[in-house]
């Protein structure tokens, strides 16, 4: 919620509910934080706390892969890697609206669950993993690939990828990616690129983002799965549940001025 409003900026907007996303080196987690107004997504009465802030980084990177560089299309098939993540779940949803067939890896029954629940069909990570992805697309392989994993699925990424499709990468949480041997991708004329989000290269375009993503969680039409919330003083166990990999959905820090439903 806004407290203060600098100068020259709308005193309407004292005690709007918000939530930001900023490229600003640390300065999130605190009590409070100065932001400037065009990194704001303003949310109505209607959306709790701990959604708003699941919201912003992981909603607008899900929304930047599906919709900006991917652009997936009804009838594409999308290899989503970490489909039960906090980005992954919400890719998930994204590209289903958008008409596309989505396969997610996960790596337990639980997951494979959130996945199924959210309309794709879970894979589990394996060394035969591009080879189930063939089979389960007649041969075809995935239009689009989403790989925020890095080392570890890299190799299995440009192997599933179908004739004239793309992989995206767009995180490294295994380790850095090697380097793409391009005589390699010319046998199906793959594309390979790479996402970062970066508000400020189109800063309009991700305005209407913004708009767009608040209004399809507004609405319930995307589901936000906040799957453990704690208060800021445990960030470090936080971080250590995101970085054992046994978390899904989104871990949310809570304020000690929140109630968790501001």
């Amino acid at each position: 919620m806004i407290d203060v409003v600098g100068e020259g900026v709308d005193p309407a907007l004292l005690g709007a509910r918000v939530a930001y996303y900023s490229r600003r080196p640390g300065g999130a987690y605190a009590e409070l934080a100065t932001v400037a107004v065009d990194e704001l997504l303003h949310f109505p009465d209607s959306v709790p706390f701990a959604t708003m802030a699941a919201v912003p980084v992981q909603g607008l990177t899900a929304w930047g892969l599906v919709h900006f560089v991917a652009n997936v299309r009804p009838g594409d098939v999308v290899l989503l890697h970490a489909a039960a993540g906090g980005v992954g779940q919400l890719a998930v949803q994204l590209a289903r609206r958008a008409g596309a067939r989505v396969l997610g890896t996960v790596s337990t029954d639980e997951k494979a669950a959130i996945v199924c629940r959210l309309g794709a069909e879970p894979l589990r990570y394996g060394d035969d993993l591009a080879e189930r992805v063939r089979a389960a697309t007649g041969g075809r392989g995935a239009d689009v690939v989403l790989d925020s994993v890095g080392r570890a699925t890299h190799a299995a990424s440009l192997a599933a990828v179908a004739a004239f499709g793309q992989v995206i990468f767009f995180g490294d949480a295994s380790g850095p990616v090697p380097p793409i041997d391009v005589e390699a991708l010319y046998a199906r004329s793959t594309r390979v690129g790479a996402f970062n989000l970066r508000l400020d290269d189109a800063p309009a375009r991700w305005a209407e983002a913004k708009c767009a993503l608040v209004d399809v969680v507004a609405s319930g039409a995307l589901s936000i799965d906040v799957s453990r919330t704690l208060p800021l003083a445990a960030a470090a166990e936080a971080h250590h549940a995101l970085e054992s990999r046994a978390s899904f959905g989104k871990i949310v820090l809570l304020p000690l001025t929140s109630s968790g439903s501001a």
